[in-house]
């Protein structure tokens, strides 16, 4: 479950170890980070972010469920009975350092904006420290 994350995070941090030592460099257009290098360190960082992807495709692709559950029978020939479940979703885009949270409900609509801001102050101090 965490091989996607980790494969991502191994990505990021091939790019970044690239940009510390001058193989690759950043640049800012209008409000957006945009990295770029041809070095093959910074190639492999761009190689398992892209990866990252296709390897969490499939993961859920290998978990997705084969039948529905409502058309599931007993033995016996009845149908079981839905289960019932509360599905709640949330998302946060970032419009340069600018945050927008959504979600189902409250609590989702916050954490989204939490993990909003901290990607936004994290990218922030990452251009100043890096520009």
């Amino acid at each position: 479950m965490w091989l996607p994350v980790a494969v991502f995070l191994a990505g990021l941090a091939a790019i970044a170890y690239s940009v510390a030592t001058g193989q690759a460099s950043v640049s800012l257009v209008v409000i957006f980070p945009v990295f770029s290098g041809s070095s093959g360190l910074f190639m492999l960082g761009v190689l398992l972010i892209v990866l990252s992807f296709f390897v969490a495709f499939a993961m859920l692709a290998t978990l997705a469920p084969s039948a529905d559950p409502d058309q599931r029978t007993e033995a016996a020939g009845t149908t079981l009975e839905p289960t019932k479940r509360k599905t709640s979703y949330g998302g946060v885009v970032l419009i340069g350092p600018i945050p927008i949270a959504f979600g189902s409900d409250k609590n989702i609509a916050m954490a989204m904006l939490v993990i909003g801001v901290v990607l936004a102050v994290v990218l922030i101090v990452a251009l100043f420290i890096l520009g």
